[in-house]
């Protein structure tokens, strides 16, 4: 793309300009940040101990849109990015809508400590193993994921970003409202 067509494509999206003239779904994505895939994928199951002392499982959040984020207290840039991703769960986060923190190889009492006893406002999980990680190739940390209503995997990201960005905010609130193919 010339440059004067990615200037375009920025105008269009600062405009609110339609999904489809920004290259459709995938270029929403790389606008907020993230790469989307080609096709929904298959996201596997998990079930992991909350902080709040509750077990949850993928299905458990089946029905809204996660942005699903692998990070840990132990990590800069992860903690760098975490008030970002509060912030997206105050300003979009409701039945439609969750951030899920998963705290890879990372203790109870670590994350505890990190959070200063404040709930964050969604739930962060512990996989202190590392298997759920390992089953979403999350080789290293902050890794995310964009999922469907479904709990498929729609789009991706290695790296810390600011999550509550207008891109990511329109990102999310496009594929609440898109309908299931």
């Amino acid at each position: 793309m010339s440059r004067l067509g990615r200037i375009f494509a920025v105008l269009l999206l600062l405009a609110g300009g339609s999904a489809a003239a920004e290259g459709g779904y995938a270029g929403l994505a790389r606008a907020a940040g993230m790469e989307a895939y080609a096709v929904p994928l298959k996201a596997p199951p998990f079930t992991l101990p909350g902080l709040d002392g509750e077990t949850r499982a993928k299905h458990d959040y089946r029905g809204r849109v996660v942005l699903l984020n692998f990070w840990g207290s132990w990590c800069p840039p992860c903690r760098e990015e975490f008030p970002s991703l509060q912030r997206l769960q105050q300003a979009l986060g409701g039945q439609d809508f969750t951030v899920l923190a998963i705290a890879v190889a990372d203790s109870e009492a670590a994350v505890a400590r990190f959070l200063g006893g404040k709930r964050p406002g969604f739930d962060v999980l512990l996989d202190d193993a590392r298997q759920t990680a390992g089953d979403y190739r999350a080789a290293g940390v902050p890794v995310t994921y964009l999922l469907d209503r479904e709990g498929r995997l729609l789009a991706g990201k290695t790296g810390a970003q600011h999550w509550d960005s207008p891109q990511m905010q329109r990102l999310i609130r496009e594929t609440i409202h898109s309908r299931e193919e």
